[in-house]
C-alpha cells in the first residue's frame, strides 16, 4: 500500500489503471480477501483519525455480501452501519444496505428519496444482480 493511495490494490501503481479490474476481480470473488482488506482499511482509517470513513467500508461490504447472497454477514454489517450512522449523517446507507440484501427496513426511515423507496430498492437490487451476473463469468 502506498502512502498516496491507501485504497489502491497492491501492484496497481506499477501495472497502471488498466490492471485494476483484473487485479480486483479475484479479490471480489474471494470472500476472505474482501473481509481481510476491509479489516486493514478499518485499521488504516483509525490510524489516520478519519472515523467517518468506516461507513463507506461497511457499505462496500454490504454490497459484497449481497452479491454473494450471504445471510449472516449482511445483518452484522447493517448493524454496524446503523451504529455508524446513528447521528443521521449517511443514514441512507443503512437503507441502501437493506435494499441490496433484499431485506425489509425494520421500521420507518428518515430518508427522503427523490423517487419512491421501491424504485430505489429496485435500482440497488438491479445493481447487485448485474454484479452477480458479471462475477459468474
Amino acid at each position: 500500500m502506498t502512502a498516496g493511495a491507501p485504497w489502491s490494490l497492491p501492484g496497481a501503481e506499477e501495472a497502471g489503471d488498466s490492471a485494476r479490474p483484473a487485479r480486483s476481480s479475484p479479490l471480489i470473488k474471494d470472500p476472505d480477501g474482501v473481509t481481510h482488506r476491509a479489516r486493514n482499511l478499518h485499521t488504516d482509517i483509525d490510524a489516520a483519525g478519519l472515523p467517518f470513513l468506516h461507513q463507506f467500508i461497511e457499505l462496500a461490504l454490504a454490497f459484497h455480501y449481497a452479491v454473494r447472497n450471504e445471510d449472516q454477514d449482511p445483518a452484522a454489517t447493517i448493524d454496524r452501519l446503523r451504529v455508524l450512522t446513528a447521528t443521521g449523517d449517511f443514514a441512507h446507507f443503512t437503507d441502501i444496505a437493506h435494499y441490496m440484501a433484499g431485506l425489509r427496513l425494520p421500521g420507518p426511515t428518515a430518508t427522503h428519496w427523490i423517487d419512491s423507496p421501491e424504485a430505489v430498492r429496485t435500482r440497488w437490487q438491479h445493481l447487485v444482480h448485474a454484479r452477480r451476473t458479471h462475477s459468474d463469468r
